[in-house]
Protein backbone atom coordinates (compact mmCIF):
# COMPACT_ATOMS: atom_id res chain seq x y z
CA UNK A 1 0.00 0.00 0.00
CA UNK A 2 2.80 2.43 0.89
CA UNK A 3 4.57 1.74 -2.40
CA UNK A 4 1.40 2.22 -4.46
CA UNK A 5 0.71 5.52 -2.67
CA UNK A 6 4.25 6.73 -3.39
CA UNK A 7 3.90 5.87 -7.07
CA UNK A 8 0.66 7.89 -7.26
CA UNK A 9 2.38 10.74 -5.43
CA UNK A 10 5.31 10.49 -7.88
CA UNK A 11 2.95 10.82 -10.83
CA UNK A 12 1.12 13.82 -9.33
CA UNK A 13 4.35 15.51 -8.26
CA UNK A 14 6.00 14.88 -11.64
CA UNK A 15 3.07 16.31 -13.62
CA UNK A 16 3.25 19.47 -11.49
CA UNK A 17 7.03 19.88 -11.81
CA UNK A 18 7.03 19.09 -15.54
CA UNK A 19 4.30 21.69 -16.06
CA UNK A 20 6.49 24.32 -14.43
CA UNK A 21 9.48 23.07 -16.44
CA UNK A 22 7.51 23.42 -19.66
CA UNK A 23 6.35 26.91 -18.72
CA UNK A 24 9.91 27.93 -17.86
CA UNK A 25 11.33 26.63 -21.15
CA UNK A 26 8.52 28.23 -23.14
CA UNK A 27 8.97 31.62 -21.45
CA UNK A 28 12.75 31.45 -21.84
CA UNK A 29 12.38 30.76 -25.56
CA UNK A 30 9.79 33.51 -26.04
CA UNK A 31 11.90 35.99 -24.07
CA UNK A 32 14.84 35.22 -26.35
CA UNK A 33 12.63 35.46 -29.42
CA UNK A 34 11.27 38.84 -28.31
CA UNK A 35 14.61 40.46 -29.19
CA UNK A 36 13.39 40.54 -32.81
CA UNK A 37 9.89 41.91 -32.10
CA UNK A 38 8.82 45.16 -33.78
CA UNK A 39 7.78 48.06 -31.52
CA UNK A 40 5.22 50.85 -31.35
CA UNK A 41 4.82 53.81 -29.01
CA UNK A 42 2.34 53.29 -26.19
CA UNK A 43 1.03 55.20 -23.17
CA UNK A 44 1.22 54.04 -19.54
CA UNK A 45 -2.28 54.07 -18.00
CA UNK A 46 -1.45 52.61 -14.58
CA UNK A 47 1.80 52.24 -12.64
CA UNK A 48 2.22 50.96 -9.08
CA UNK A 49 4.09 48.52 -6.84
CA UNK A 50 2.03 45.51 -5.76
CA UNK A 51 3.02 43.88 -2.46
CA UNK A 52 2.67 40.11 -1.99
CA UNK A 53 2.73 38.41 1.41
CA UNK A 54 3.56 34.70 1.62
CA UNK A 55 2.01 32.31 4.14
CA UNK A 56 5.35 32.21 5.99
CA UNK A 57 5.64 35.96 6.40
CA UNK A 58 7.82 36.70 3.37
CA UNK A 59 7.24 39.86 1.35
CA UNK A 60 7.87 40.43 -2.38
CA UNK A 61 7.32 43.48 -4.54
CA UNK A 62 6.01 43.39 -8.10
CA UNK A 63 5.92 46.38 -10.46
CA UNK A 64 2.52 46.59 -12.18
CA UNK A 65 2.35 48.69 -15.34
CA UNK A 66 -0.66 48.82 -17.66
CA UNK A 67 -0.32 50.43 -21.06
CA UNK A 68 -2.31 51.31 -24.18
CA UNK A 69 -1.00 50.95 -27.75
CA UNK A 70 -2.14 50.64 -31.36
CA UNK A 71 -1.01 48.29 -34.14
CA UNK A 72 -2.25 48.79 -37.73
CA UNK A 73 -5.03 51.08 -36.55
CA UNK A 74 -6.30 48.68 -33.87
CA UNK A 75 -6.15 49.68 -30.20
CA UNK A 76 -4.98 47.26 -27.53
CA UNK A 77 -4.14 47.24 -23.83
CA UNK A 78 -1.33 45.29 -22.22
CA UNK A 79 0.26 44.70 -18.84
CA UNK A 80 3.05 42.21 -19.44
CA UNK A 81 6.56 43.48 -18.65
CA UNK A 82 8.42 40.27 -19.48
CA UNK A 83 7.37 36.69 -20.21
CA UNK A 84 8.92 35.73 -16.87
CA UNK A 85 7.19 37.90 -14.24
CA UNK A 86 9.28 40.57 -12.51
CA UNK A 87 9.21 40.18 -8.73
CA UNK A 88 11.79 41.14 -6.15
CA UNK A 89 12.42 41.05 -2.42
CA UNK A 90 13.66 44.63 -2.82
CA UNK A 91 11.04 47.35 -2.71
CA UNK A 92 13.62 49.74 -4.15
CA UNK A 93 14.09 47.61 -7.30
CA UNK A 94 10.35 47.39 -7.94
CA UNK A 95 9.87 51.10 -7.21
CA UNK A 96 12.67 51.96 -9.67
CA UNK A 97 10.84 50.18 -12.50
CA UNK A 98 7.58 51.96 -11.61
CA UNK A 99 9.39 55.29 -11.24
CA UNK A 100 10.81 54.99 -14.74
CA UNK A 101 7.32 54.36 -16.18
CA UNK A 102 4.87 56.72 -14.43
CA UNK A 103 1.23 56.91 -15.50
CA UNK A 104 0.86 59.11 -18.58
CA UNK A 105 4.39 58.52 -19.86
CA UNK A 106 5.17 57.06 -23.26
CA UNK A 107 6.82 53.65 -23.63
CA UNK A 108 8.06 51.39 -26.39
CA UNK A 109 5.75 48.40 -26.62
CA UNK A 110 7.21 45.33 -28.31
CA UNK A 111 4.64 43.02 -29.90
CA UNK A 112 4.58 39.58 -31.45
CA UNK A 113 4.00 40.20 -35.20
CA UNK A 114 1.88 37.04 -35.36
CA UNK A 115 -0.28 38.16 -32.42
CA UNK A 116 -0.35 41.90 -31.65
CA UNK A 117 -2.02 41.21 -28.31
CA UNK A 118 1.14 39.40 -27.18
CA UNK A 119 3.31 42.28 -25.94
CA UNK A 120 5.99 43.17 -23.41
CA UNK A 121 8.07 46.17 -22.41
CA UNK A 122 11.44 44.48 -21.78
CA UNK A 123 12.89 42.17 -24.42
CA UNK A 124 15.87 39.81 -24.46
CA UNK A 125 17.38 37.40 -21.97
CA UNK A 126 18.50 38.52 -18.51
CA UNK A 127 20.21 36.74 -15.65
CA UNK A 128 16.91 36.39 -13.78
CA UNK A 129 15.63 34.08 -16.55
CA UNK A 130 18.31 31.52 -15.67
CA UNK A 131 17.43 31.79 -11.98
CA UNK A 132 14.21 29.95 -12.79
CA UNK A 133 16.31 26.94 -13.82
CA UNK A 134 18.16 27.23 -10.51
CA UNK A 135 14.89 27.50 -8.58
CA UNK A 136 13.45 24.38 -10.20
CA UNK A 137 16.64 22.31 -9.85
CA UNK A 138 15.85 20.89 -6.36
CA UNK A 139 12.30 20.01 -7.46
CA UNK A 140 13.59 18.23 -10.57
CA UNK A 141 16.17 16.37 -8.49
CA UNK A 142 13.40 15.10 -6.19
CA UNK A 143 11.29 14.13 -9.23
CA UNK A 144 14.12 12.07 -10.76
CA UNK A 145 14.75 10.42 -7.39
CA UNK A 146 11.06 9.49 -7.07
CA UNK A 147 11.05 8.04 -10.59
CA UNK A 148 14.15 5.94 -9.77
CA UNK A 149 12.54 4.68 -6.56
CA UNK A 150 9.25 3.87 -8.35
CA UNK A 151 11.09 1.94 -11.08
CA UNK A 152 12.99 -0.06 -8.47
CA UNK A 153 9.75 -0.83 -6.59
CA UNK A 154 7.93 -1.95 -9.75
CA UNK A 155 10.91 -3.98 -11.02
CA UNK A 156 11.05 -5.87 -7.73
CA UNK A 157 7.42 -6.92 -8.10
CA UNK A 158 7.30 -7.58 -11.84
CA UNK A 159 10.72 -9.11 -12.58
CA UNK A 160 11.72 -10.32 -9.06
CA UNK A 161 15.48 -10.08 -9.79
CA UNK A 162 17.92 -12.22 -7.82
CA UNK A 163 19.13 -10.86 -4.48
CA UNK A 164 16.61 -8.02 -4.57
CA UNK A 165 18.26 -6.59 -7.66
CA UNK A 166 21.72 -6.20 -6.12
CA UNK A 167 24.69 -6.50 -8.48
CA UNK A 168 26.48 -9.82 -8.01
CA UNK A 169 30.05 -10.37 -9.23
CA UNK A 170 31.73 -13.79 -9.28
CA UNK A 171 35.49 -13.47 -8.77
CA UNK A 172 37.12 -16.90 -8.54
CA UNK A 173 36.09 -18.39 -5.20
CA UNK A 174 34.59 -15.05 -4.11
CA UNK A 175 31.08 -13.81 -4.68
CA UNK A 176 30.89 -10.03 -4.34
CA UNK A 177 27.56 -8.30 -3.73
CA UNK A 178 27.48 -4.55 -4.30
CA UNK A 179 25.81 -3.06 -1.19
CA UNK A 180 26.54 0.68 -1.15
CA UNK A 181 24.69 2.51 1.59
CA UNK A 182 23.88 5.24 -0.95
CA UNK A 183 23.99 4.87 -4.72
CA UNK A 184 25.91 7.20 -7.01
CA UNK A 185 22.68 8.67 -8.42
CA UNK A 186 21.46 9.54 -4.92
CA UNK A 187 24.68 11.44 -4.27
CA UNK A 188 24.32 13.23 -7.60
CA UNK A 189 20.70 14.26 -7.03
CA UNK A 190 21.22 15.28 -3.40
CA UNK A 191 24.29 17.35 -4.25
CA UNK A 192 22.69 19.02 -7.28
CA UNK A 193 19.47 19.79 -5.41
CA UNK A 194 21.30 21.01 -2.32
CA UNK A 195 23.64 23.26 -4.28
CA UNK A 196 20.72 24.62 -6.32
CA UNK A 197 18.74 25.42 -3.17
CA UNK A 198 21.71 27.10 -1.50
CA UNK A 199 22.71 29.03 -4.61
CA UNK A 200 19.15 30.30 -5.04
CA UNK A 201 19.37 32.00 -1.67
CA UNK A 202 22.91 33.30 -2.06
CA UNK A 203 22.77 34.46 -5.68
CA UNK A 204 19.02 34.96 -6.12
CA UNK A 205 17.99 36.73 -2.96
CA UNK A 206 21.41 38.27 -2.39
CA UNK A 207 21.12 40.08 -5.73
CA UNK A 208 17.37 40.85 -5.50
CA UNK A 209 16.65 38.14 -8.11
CA UNK A 210 18.51 40.07 -10.77
CA UNK A 211 22.06 38.74 -11.26
CA UNK A 212 24.02 39.37 -14.42
CA UNK A 213 23.98 36.70 -17.12
CA UNK A 214 27.63 35.65 -16.47
CA UNK A 215 26.93 35.27 -12.73
CA UNK A 216 23.75 33.25 -13.35
CA UNK A 217 25.39 30.94 -15.91
CA UNK A 218 28.49 30.48 -13.73
CA UNK A 219 26.29 29.52 -10.79
CA UNK A 220 24.36 26.98 -12.86
CA UNK A 221 27.63 25.51 -14.11
CA UNK A 222 28.95 25.11 -10.55
CA UNK A 223 25.69 23.47 -9.42
CA UNK A 224 25.56 20.88 -12.21
CA UNK A 225 29.30 20.19 -12.21
CA UNK A 226 29.05 19.68 -8.45
CA UNK A 227 26.34 17.07 -9.00
CA UNK A 228 28.37 15.30 -11.69
CA UNK A 229 31.42 15.39 -9.43
CA UNK A 230 29.46 13.73 -6.62
CA UNK A 231 28.18 11.11 -9.07
CA UNK A 232 31.70 10.29 -10.26
CA UNK A 233 33.17 10.25 -6.73
CA UNK A 234 30.55 7.84 -5.39
CA UNK A 235 30.68 5.68 -8.53
CA UNK A 236 34.45 5.31 -8.17
CA UNK A 237 34.01 4.47 -4.48
CA UNK A 238 31.48 1.76 -5.33
CA UNK A 239 33.69 0.36 -8.11
CA UNK A 240 36.59 0.09 -5.66
CA UNK A 241 34.69 -2.66 -3.85
CA UNK A 242 34.85 -1.25 -0.32
CA UNK A 243 31.06 -1.42 -0.12
CA UNK A 244 30.95 -5.04 -1.29
CA UNK A 245 29.74 -7.95 0.78
CA UNK A 246 32.27 -10.70 -0.05
CA UNK A 247 31.41 -14.38 0.30
CA UNK A 248 34.50 -16.59 0.22
CA UNK A 249 33.33 -20.13 -0.53
CA UNK A 250 36.81 -21.59 -0.09
CA UNK A 251 37.45 -20.31 3.43
CA UNK A 252 33.75 -20.38 4.33
CA UNK A 253 33.87 -16.80 5.49
CA UNK A 254 32.11 -13.51 4.92
CA UNK A 255 33.63 -10.02 4.65
CA UNK A 256 31.28 -7.22 5.66
CA UNK A 257 31.23 -3.97 3.65
CA UNK A 258 32.52 -0.67 5.02
CA UNK A 259 29.05 0.71 5.63
CA UNK A 260 26.86 1.51 8.65
CA UNK A 261 29.73 2.64 10.86
CA UNK A 262 32.24 -0.07 9.97
CA UNK A 263 35.67 1.51 9.45
CA UNK A 264 37.60 -1.73 8.89
CA UNK A 265 36.81 -4.93 7.07
CA UNK A 266 35.14 -7.46 9.37
CA UNK A 267 35.53 -11.14 8.54
CA UNK A 268 32.92 -13.53 9.89
CA UNK A 269 33.15 -17.32 9.74
CA UNK A 270 29.98 -18.79 8.29
CA UNK A 271 29.89 -21.28 11.16
CA UNK A 272 29.53 -18.37 13.61
CA UNK A 273 26.44 -16.92 11.91
CA UNK A 274 23.36 -17.76 13.95
CA UNK A 275 20.74 -16.17 11.72
CA UNK A 276 19.95 -13.54 9.12
CA UNK A 277 16.82 -11.51 9.78
CA UNK A 278 15.09 -8.49 8.29
CA UNK A 279 14.70 -5.91 11.04
CA UNK A 280 11.90 -3.34 10.83
CA UNK A 281 13.17 0.12 11.82
CA UNK A 282 10.75 2.88 12.79
CA UNK A 283 11.43 6.46 11.71
CA UNK A 284 9.49 9.41 13.18
CA UNK A 285 9.59 12.85 11.60
CA UNK A 286 9.28 16.19 13.37
CA UNK A 287 5.50 16.27 12.79
CA UNK A 288 4.89 12.85 14.34
CA UNK A 289 4.62 10.88 11.10
CA UNK A 290 5.94 7.32 11.12
CA UNK A 291 7.66 5.43 8.31
CA UNK A 292 9.52 2.12 8.32
CA UNK A 293 12.63 0.79 6.67
CA UNK A 294 13.83 -2.82 6.51
CA UNK A 295 17.38 -3.86 7.30
CA UNK A 296 18.81 -7.33 6.43
CA UNK A 297 20.92 -8.03 9.52
CA UNK A 298 23.39 -10.76 10.40
CA UNK A 299 23.36 -12.16 13.92
CA UNK A 300 26.78 -13.48 14.81
CA UNK A 301 27.45 -15.69 17.80
CA UNK A 302 28.82 -13.57 20.65
CA UNK A 303 28.14 -10.24 18.86
CA UNK A 304 24.95 -8.39 19.72
CA UNK A 305 26.08 -5.05 18.24
CA UNK A 306 24.42 -3.30 15.29
CA UNK A 307 27.61 -3.67 13.23
CA UNK A 308 26.08 -6.61 11.37
CA UNK A 309 23.51 -4.51 9.49
CA UNK A 310 24.02 -5.07 5.77
CA UNK A 311 21.50 -2.71 4.17
CA UNK A 312 18.57 -0.45 5.00
CA UNK A 313 15.76 -0.16 2.44
CA UNK A 314 12.23 1.24 2.41
CA UNK A 315 11.03 -1.71 0.30
CA UNK A 316 10.28 -4.74 2.49
CA UNK A 317 9.97 -7.13 -0.47
CA UNK A 318 13.42 -6.15 -1.70
CA UNK A 319 14.89 -6.72 1.78
CA UNK A 320 13.11 -10.09 2.09
CA UNK A 321 14.28 -11.27 -1.36
CA UNK A 322 17.87 -10.28 -0.63
CA UNK A 323 17.80 -12.00 2.77
CA UNK A 324 16.35 -15.18 1.24
CA UNK A 325 19.05 -15.23 -1.47
CA UNK A 326 21.83 -14.67 1.07
CA UNK A 327 20.50 -17.36 3.45
CA UNK A 328 20.63 -19.82 0.55
CA UNK A 329 24.20 -18.82 -0.33
CA UNK A 330 25.36 -19.07 3.27
CA UNK A 331 23.51 -22.29 3.96
CA UNK A 332 21.59 -20.80 6.87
Amino acid sequence: MQGAFLILFTLFYSVTVLAFDGLMVNNLFKQFESSGYPSVTGTVTRSLVQIHHSSKGGVSYEPVINYHYSVSGQSFTGKKLRYNPISSSSQFAASSVVGEHPAGSTVLVFYNPENPRDTLLFTGIKGCDFLLILFLTPFNAVMIGLFAWSWSWLRERIVRPAAGGMKIITDGMNIRVRLPQYGAMIWCLATTGGLGFTAMFIIGFGMQMNPSIPVALSTLTVVFLGGLGALYWQWMKIQSGIDDLVINEDSRSLELPLTFGRNVRMTVNLADIESLTVERIEHRNSKGGVTFSYAPTLHVRGDESAASKLADWSDKLRADDFAAWLRQKLGI
